[in-house]
């Protein structure tokens, strides 16, 4: 019984192989009509054909659109490394167009008292955050000619004086500090005075032992006296913001305000030398 039952499956088998073939050979395109037999079983699969198509268009689909977003997702990352380096590219450029601005300033000052002084440009390498306005560490030292005392400019007025040098580098005080005194006097009256720090947290200046009757106002500007010999006459300091009479009512004293912006400075002038003042 069992040889029969596989007798008639390879039977069945060989009958549906030939039906189909069959099928596939007289359902070709290039006949015109079609037999009854035909069309029955064309009608029979026209909704399972349309149906298998559709799924098949959908997953073609969702591939197609998976493809695009994964080419998408990288020409996003790489269009984003552009735009990062091209920001570290303008932010390099801009600091060097801020630097060439500095350093063209610095030459200007060069070129105008060069008649005077002699200068050596120095960079700015060092500053302590506990005391701001006490001192700064600039990349010159007595290698390149600098030595104590020597006065320091910038391009808009007196910074302070070299307290202290070695081989390579040298400290400069501020005369933001308390023990960076300048003799100093105002410009338009020529009425002496001293200019000292307010204190450590504060860049503002004062001019003390003004008599109390002295011609001084607002906005008189404030410059070196020469007196003292560490400072040549003439330097710009700041101007007059405001006055105030002392405790013991026979002095005064002036708040003034620098010119040199203590918070930003990256490089300074050392006068080495005074020629033909």
């Amino acid at each position: 019984m069992r040889r029969l039952s596989k007798y008639k499956t390879f039977f069945l088998t060989v009958v549906v192989a030939l039906a189909l073939i069959s099928l596939i050979k007289y359902t070709g395109f290039e006949r015109p009509f079609l037999n009854s037999t035909e069309a029955f079983f064309r009608e029979l699969l026209a909704p399972v054909q349309g149906a298998v198509m559709k799924a098949a268009s959908k997953v073609d689909s969702f591939f197609n659109a998976a493809f695009s977003f994964m080419k998408l997702r990288s020409e996003n990352e790489r269009l984003k490394k552009v735009i990062e380096d091209l920001k570290e590219e303008n932010a390099v450029l801009k600091e060097y167009r801020e630097e060439n601005i500095r350093l063209k300033r610095l030459l200007d000052l060069k070129e105008t008292l060069n008649e005077h002084y002699s200068l050596t440009a120095a960079r700015v390498i060092g500053r302590n955050p506990e005391n701001w306005y006490s001192t700064l560490t600039i990349d010159k030292g007595f290698r390149d000619g600098i030595r104590k005392n020597m006065p320091v400019i910038s391009d808009r007025g007196l910074v302070g004086r070299i307290a202290s040098v070695s081989a390579n580098t040298s400290e400069v005080l501020l005369i933001t500090d308390r023990e960076g005194a300048v003799a100093a006097m105002i410009q338009q009256t020529r009425t002496p005075g001293v200019v000292e720090g307010l204190g450590p947290n504060t860049d503002e200046l004062q001019l003390i032992h003004l008599p109390y009757d002295a011609p001084v106002g607002k906005n008189q500007v404030v410059i070196t006296s020469g007196l003292g010999g560490v400072f040549p006459k003439g330097l710009r300091i700041g101007y007059v913001k405001g006055v105030y009479p002392e405790a013991n009512g026979l002095m005064k004293r002036a708040v003034i305000e620098p010119f040199v912006d203590f918070d930003r400075l990256e490089e300074v002038m050392i006068i080495t030398g005074v020629e033909n003042l």
